[in-house]
Parts: C-alpha cells; structure tokens; sequence
C-alpha cells in the first residue's frame, strides 16, 4: 500500500472515529484529498458548509503542529474548546492571556503537547514567537478568512500582509486558505500575496436551498422598525399556541450601534424580549449576551456586525437586516449565519435609501487620507522637539484627537492600526502612543494610497450590494456570478428568493382565543416553584430541563416525577426557555459555573407572591405585553 493511500484510509478512519461523522459534506472530500497530497489549497465556502473539518482532519494527519492564522480571540477559543472535546489538543495564544499562561503554551507546543496552535495575526510580529515557530515542525499552515490578506476584500486587515514573508521563513508549508467571502479578484490576490504554489482551488457551494433570501424596500426607520416588530411578533406567535415545525430564534443585525438600541427598545416596548449586542458592552456584557443567546433566552437578538463570527448556533431560523450591509461579502457571511441545521430559513434585508450615505460615511472613516497621517507625524515629531519623530517619543491619544479636525477625528483608529502593522507605533499599557523605530521615506505617502485604493474598493463593493437590492432576476444567481462559483454557468433561478416567486413560510394556525388560559403570574410561579423542587429532590437542572418539565416533554424519570410536570404543556419549551432570561435579568434565578438554572434569595421570596404586582417592576411591565390579551381582574392579570 502506498503512503498516500495510508495516510487516506487514517483520514477516514479520524473523520468517524474522532470527528464521529458519517461522511464528507459537498467539496470538503475534494479539499481534505488535496490537502493531503501536498498541495496548496484555496477553499471558498459559504458559511456553515463545514471549512474547519478542512483544514482540522489533514491537520490531525499531517506529521506536525497545524499552525491556524484566525482573526478573533472568540473564533480561536471556539475552535480550541471543540478540538479538546474531541480529544484533540489544542491551544491558542492571544493577548488576553497572562505571560504565565501563554509561556505555559510554548512550553506545551515545544514539548509536543499541543497538535494544533490558533494565533491571531498580529502575533506573527512576536520576536519571540518567531523563534518557537522555528524550534518546532510546521505540518500545515491554515490561513482563516483569508479574505482579510487582500485590499480587495471586504475586511482587509494589514497584518495579514505578512503571512507570505512567514511562510518562507517556514520553509513554505503545505498552506489552505479558507473564506466564506471572496471574489475572484479577492481570491486571486490571496494567492499572490501568500505565494502559493499552483494551488488547488475550490469555490463551491452558495446555493444554500434552505434559505429564503428576500429585499424590502422602506422609506423611514420607523418603518422598519415596525416590520420587524410585526416579523418577529408572528415567529413568537408560532411558539405560543401554534404549530411550529421548526423552532428556533434570529438575529436582527443593524448597521450603528445607535440603531441596534433604538430597534431594541422598540421591540421591548411592544413585549419582545431581546439582547442587544454591540462593541460598546462591557467584555462580561458581551459574554453573558452571547450566552444567553445560545441558550435561547431572548426571542431574537439586535446585533451590530461587532457579533456573529465564530457563533455556531444551529437553529437560528431567520437573519433581518435593518439597514444594508458594506458589501455582498458581509451579506452574505451575516445572513449565511441562518439554519446551519439545513432546515428552513429566511434572509431578509430592509433597504432605505439614507443606508447609502451611512455606508458612505464608514468608507470615509476607514480609509484615512495623507492630511490624518501627516497630523500624527508631526504630533509626534513636535513631542520630540525634532524635525521627525524619535524612537521612544510618547504621547497620548488625547493629543492626536485634539490636533485632528473633528471630521478627521473617526479615521484616527484605522490609521494607528495601519502604522502599528508597519511596526512604526506600539500602545504601553498605559494606553500611550509610542513612536517604534525610524520611518522609511514615502512611508506616508505609500499609506495615502493604500487607503485611496481600498476606498475606491469598499465603494465599488457597496455599490454591488446596491445592485443585489435592485435585482430582478434571481438573487441566488446574482451572488453565484460574483463570487465566479462554478454552479453559475448552467443556473437559471433558484425558486428560493422573492423573485423567483418563493413560498413564503406561512405558520400553521392553531386555535384562536385567549393566551395564555391562566394569570400570567401562574406562569411565572410554576417556573420558580419548578426551581425549587429540583433543589429540594437534589436534582441539577439547566433552562432546557425545566422547560422540558414544565411542558411535559420529556421521558426522563427524575424530571417526570417533579410535581410541576406538564404544568404549562399549552406553552412551547422555547418560550419557557426566554422566560429564564427575563428571570435572570430580574434577579429572580441565576445560572451557576456549571450551567444550572437555580432560585436566589429574590426568587424564593416572589415564590410566596399573591399576584403580578409582587414582581419586579420589569416583569411587572414585560409579562401584559407580551401577552396583550390578559387583563388585570382583581389582584391578578388573568387573560
């Protein structure tokens, strides 16, 4: 037998064994295959399709440490918890660790204990990391969302600019290069810029059958607000008291910040219980967020593009946008984010015509002109009292703010980032600027026109988004032919979009009348009294579990003989499970390190409550509007 059909059968032997897959996924076979032969590979897959078992199995075969270049702490840290799930050890160095930890690490790689090693970019400018990487094997390279290496892309990111000088310092590797969003001119300049050798390329799969992609145009804010509303109303409706084949929640994804929390305190002021989810929350805020959402205590989520990368929530049924992306790159890895699970989703966007000139605006933030890069060098030559900036010269991001116009004040972060990739600048840890090393002439000029290339490109990109809104053809056909898949030569229409004339998912009606048929606060007892009994029979439950009870849908012994059993078989268990949330969020129960749902001191007090109005004033004012049909009689809201 030869080494390649030895090192195939292993392969297949860890994709059941380790992976406990029953098969290969459409195109990961043909990657998996090249990889292993040693060839570079570019692979273009939409999100969800499976890129990680791509360059995970070759990896787990391959002699070596399987060195993986992602560009979040969150993604690496993903990836990292499910290979050690498997049994698979890997690590991941970022700079959220301590120096202890991340020397811990090393010594793990050096010693042969780690088979995987996650790193952002920006440690490749290490020394230090530099000189481990040259101590040890690397089997394979895996560059994710490897669209960031190019100027074409959407999220070009200037530290990836050095993986080519990196892999021949590495002896050029066997390297795959993964995206779920590139075009043609994008995937072309990933392989330039990392060198590789007559790779194999794969761009494959983006007509996702099960999702229904749909344009709505809207004249106001408002307007969209209350579609939205009226949208996720009717996916709740299809939980309480109706069939609903496929349950589920979604995101709603807004385009500043300012919109996610204005949406999100609209749809709370009608009864929708939601998170909202941007790069202002707390680090701990974020965290609890995405936790929540994953546990499905919100009926949706309002999120900026700050979220969704690394989240592999199967079950989210739909994805609105409330405003327009910055490119079909973005849409599409946003919207792609909707039934992993194969089943049916929907992808809605809401275009106004003013979500042009709000794009506009973050084109011009992100691509500083010669003017902010001249300010910051004479800042910091003016604080080196020289004629340009000297090694070591300090100064605080309060100063080059005030030294900007306020117009030119948005385009300081982008233009910092630039320099610190050139290795021109550092942050201290005390937050202040310092000037690195002696700056090549043309340097400013070089960056001038890297941002009036990349500008040109994200301007061009919005305006293919624009395209995509205006389409009157085939949606899925139009983004086949951007991408150059090779599913768009014989495509016609794909009968899931809006115009080709898609079945809109219409929920199956139950039977009309009062909901629920009890005072709200009966609900809200039996959950605490649900919590309660569990503690007292000794018995650990998560929010899945006490849904489960609650409603009557499970088998499990221990959990049929809690007296609560069934107690609310009329609601769905996806709806118990939101309730945890707002429970949660009163201080009523509390989740523990390991995941269980228990009562707080709060809750065993609301426990002996006689009516709604013993609650917390946020449930007090949440439980009548999410149920609009219940009245208060007496001392009790009855329905």
């Amino acid at each position: 037998m030869s080494d390649q059909s030895q090192i195939w059968q292993s392969a297949e032997k860890a994709l059941k064994d380790v992976f406990r897959l029953p098969g290969f996924r459409e195109g990961q076979e043909d990657i998996v295959r090249a990889v292993l032969s040693g060839r570079d590979t570019l692979a273009v897959m939409p999100t969800g399709s499976g890129k990680s078992l791509c360059y995970q199995l070759p990896g787990l075969v391959l002699p070596g440490v399987t060195l993986v270049i992602s560009p979040l702490i969150a993604l690496m840290k993903d990836q990292v918890d499910s290979l050690n799930s498997k049994g698979i050890r890997a690590a991941n160095l970022h700079s959220g660790l301590g120096y202890g930890e991340q020397q811990a690490i090393c010594d793990d790689v050096l010693a042969g204990r780690v088979k995987f090693l996650f790193v952002a970019p920006e440690r490749i400018r290490n020394a230090g990391f530099q000189g481990l990487l040259k101590r040890i094997q690397i089997g394979l390279l895996a560059v994710d969302e490897a669209h960031c290496i190019s100027q074409w892309g959407h999220d070009f990111r200037p530290d990836y600019r050095r993986l080519g000088g990196l892999r021949q310092d590495l002896n050029m590797p066997v390297t795959i290069a993964l995206t779920a969003t590139a075009s043609p001119n994008v995937q072309q300049d990933i392989v330039d810029q990392l060198a590789l050798r007559d790779p194999s390329r794969h761009i494959l799969g983006f007509d996702r059958l099960n999702l229904r992609f749909a344009v709505k145009t809207m004249r106001t804010e408002r307007e969209k607000f209350e579609f939205a509303l009226d949208y996720v109303k009717k996916q709740i409706q299809q939980r309480c008291g109706f069939k609903r084949k496929f349950p589920g929640c979604g995101i709603l994804y807004a385009s500043t910040i300012q919109q996610a929390e204005k949406a999100g305190a609209f749809l709370q002021q009608h009864g929708i219980h939601v998170g909202i989810y941007h790069a202002k929350l707390s680090p701990e805020m974020r965290t609890r967020v995405q936790e929540q959402f994953m546990d499905d205590e919100f009926h949706c989520l309002i999120a900026t593009t700050a979220f969704g990368m690394g989240v592999d929530k199967p079950d989210i049924r739909y994805v609105l946008h409330l405003s327009l992306s910055s490119s079909i790159e973005a849409y599409t890895q946003e919207s792609g984010r909707a039934g992993r699970d194969r089943k049916p989703a929907e992808c809605l966007l809401l275009y106004a015509p003013q979500d042009v000139k709000i794009q506009e605006f973050f084109i011009d933030n992100g691509c500083p002109d010669l003017p902010v890069y001249r300010t910051i060098f004479d800042v910091f030559a003016f604080a080196a009292g020289q004629n340009n900036p000297v090694p070591g010269t300090r100064i605080s991001i309060e100063t080059l703010e005030d030294a900007l116009d306020k117009k030119e004040r948005g385009k300081l972060d982008t233009a910092l980032r630039k320099l610190r990739a050139r290795d021109l600048l550092d942050i201290a840890p005390d937050n202040t600027l310092i000037w690195r090393c002696e700056m090549p002439a043309n340097t400013l000029k070089q960056l001038a026109e890297e941002s009036r290339i990349q500008k040109n490109v994200t301007k061009q990109q919005l305006k293919n988004l624009t395209k995509y809104v205006f389409e009157e053809d085939c949606r899925t056909k139009f983004i086949l032919k951007y991408f150059g898949s090779r599913e768009a030569r014989e495509f016609k229409r794909c009968h899931h979009c809006d115009l080709c004339h898609a079945i809109p998912n219409v929920p199956e009606q139950g039977t009309a009348g009062p909901f629920p048929p009890e005072p709200l606060h009966y609900i809200l007892l039996k959950y605490l009294s649900t919590c309660a009994r569990c503690a007292v029979a000794h018995l650990p439950v998560t929010s899945r579990q006490i849904a489960a009870i609650l409603t009557g849908s499970t088998g499990e012994p221990s959990l049929t003989n809690i007296s609560t059993f069934g107690l609310l078989g009329y609601m769905d268990a996806a709806e118990i499970c939101v309730m945890t949330g707002i429970l949660r969020n009163a201080g009523l129960v509390e989740k523990t390190t390991l995941g269980y749902i228990s009562l707080t001191k709060s809750g065993r007090d609301a426990l002996a409550a006689k009516s709604l109005m013993d609650f917390p004033p946020t449930i007090q004012a949440y439980m009548p509007l999410r149920f609009p049909k219940a009245e208060k009689k007496g001392s009790a809201w009855r329905p």
